[in-house]
């Protein structure tokens, strides 16, 4: 056997696998019930990586670097938004994956007719063919939804995160928006413009430091449900949307809540946006690491 031609083409997939388990990991952050799908496309990799060294080959590390990169420069096509995520990139990354599971099937094929480990690659293509169908279970749920998607404009910040409190307590607490000043690193002052219960209507003053300018915005409280809270917080210059869902947790007792930031900018604000969404991203990480701290952290 030509170990120096083999050794090529499996390097060659390596690159294919490292980008694959990159753009799988990123596909389950945006849908954490995929995670099991990333970590499926991680084992493969490593069976690959096992299956070279049983032939001599050992994996060559600008090959996986190449891979990595890929997958990186695959992010910057643009997909009908200039800024936040669009809802193309799900059925189009989805899609990828599903060309690069193909892809490392009919290498598992190769493989077979050369090793001959029928059990091995038996075992590895079913579970390519598993892949494969929920890939697609995934791409076909989401399609409609990406195509009817109505046109948006501004800046899009998400998070999804899970806490040591009861979905109940997460909303008491996060229902009063005074509370931001301790979980929202930009609220310097968040004040009460009306009196009683908290409820659909209610209004803040919030008072915010916003790339290193002061910012007022007036917000309030546009939907409280049991699947969670909006808040609507608007001055001259932008309209800010914060969604909230919240619902429980696989463990008893804790709670998921997904974090979803909506900012229009009006005017010539909107020359800043780009500017503003590298901002807003580092805000929307440490608005996670708060509200964890606040709300109880899992380990």
């Amino acid at each position: 056997m030509n170990t120096e031609l083999l050794g090529i083409y499996l390097n060659d997939h390596l690159a294919g696998a490292m980008a694959g388990t990159e753009l799988a990991r990123r596909i389950s952050r945006t849908h954490p019930e995929l995670r099991a799908l990333a970590d499926d496309i991680e084992s493969d990799r490593q069976e690959l990586i096992e299956v070279m060294r049983s032939h001599g080959i050992e994996p060559r590390p600008h090959k996986a670097a190449i891979g990595w990169l890929t997958e990186k420069a695959g992010r910057l096509k643009l997909n009908g938004r200039l800024l936040g995520r669009s809802p193309l990139s799900d059925v189009l990354e989805l899609e990828t994956l599903r060309i690069g599971i193909e892809g490392k099937a009919a290498m598992w094929r190769a493989l077979n007719v050369l090793q001959g480990d029928g059990e091995r690659f038996d075992r590895l293509l079913r579970r390519a063919a598993s892949q494969a169908d929920l890939v697609d279970q995934y791409r076909l749920r989401l399609a409609p939804k990406a195509f009817n998607a109505p046109h948006v404009s501004g800046v899009d910040v998400e998070r999804t995160f899970t806490v040591a409190s009861s979905p109940e307590g997460v909303v008491e607490y996060l229902r009063d928006f005074s509370r931001a000043e301790q979980w929202d690193p930009g609220t310097v002052t968040c004040t009460r413009l009306d009196e009683g219960p908290v409820e659909v209507g209610s209004r803040w003053h919030n008072v915010s430091t916003f790339l290193g300018r002061k910012t007022e915005l007036v917000y309030e409280l546009t939907r409280d449900d049991a699947h969670g809270l909006q808040f609507v917080g608007s001055n001259d210059t932008a309209t800010s949307t914060d969604d909230i869902s919240i619902t429980a947790g696989s463990a008893p007792g804790t709670t998921k809540i997904s974090y979803h930031a909506h900012v229009d900018f009006h005017g010539l604000a909107k020359l800043g946006a780009p500017v503003a969404k590298l901002a807003l991203e580092k805000l929307g990480s440490d608005t996670e690491k708060n509200l964890i701290r606040v709300l109880g952290d899992l380990r």
